[in-house]
């Protein structure tokens, strides 16, 4: 008599994946969390030059200023013109300049009325959502031409001071060393 074999039930084999699913998901994952973005955009103009910095900060939610040798824009909306006048300590030579019939000593009343508007919208917002994300901090992104005479950046910077806006970081393009 011949002794049969232990025959295991044959079932349809398939495919498994489960573990390759969680393989994507970890990947996924980590995916998501190493990825990052600026919310910055540099405004690509003949007007505006930014100085080259070796700094590694990475820029951060703010009110967008950007002050270059004709114009100065909060948010991408024109806010007002810069002229250019004779310098005095030059002869001869141009220098670009905030118009006078703009000013209050050093603050700049256009663009004043502009960054208030922001900062009170800001707190707005920040009342409405109840968030510490949406906290106004007062910050402000400086993009300036690095040929503006400091002149200029001195006003600029007071009237965002008065407006409000007591952090001031500058947008410099990276560069080596």
């Amino acid at each position: 008599m011949a002794l049969k074999k232990a025959q295991r039930k044959q079932e349809e084999g398939g495919l498994t994946i489960t573990s390759m699913m969680d393989m994507m998901t970890i990947i996924l994952v980590f995916l998501l969390k190493s990825y990052s973005t600026d919310d910055i955009s540099v405004a690509a103009s003949d007007d505006l030059v930014l100085p080259v910095s070796t700094t590694m900060v990475k820029p951060q939610l703010a009110v967008n200023l950007v002050v270059t040798r004709s114009i100065v824009v909060v948010d991408g909306v024109e806010v007002l013109r810069l002229t250019e006048e004779a310098d005095e300590e030059n002869p001869g030579d141009m220098i670009v300049a905030v118009p006078e019939d703009e000013k209050k000593g050093q603050l700049i009343t256009r663009l004043y009325d502009r960054l208030l508007e922001k900062a009170e919208d800001a707190k707005q917002l920040a009342e409405m959502t109840g968030s510490e994300d949406h906290e106004f901090k007062g910050r402000i992104l400086l993009q300036c031409d690095k040929n503006l005479p400091f002149s200029v950046i001195r006003e600029v910077m007071y009237t965002a001071g008065q407006a409000q806006f007591s952090e001031f970081r500058f947008v410099v393009y990276q560069g080596g060393t």
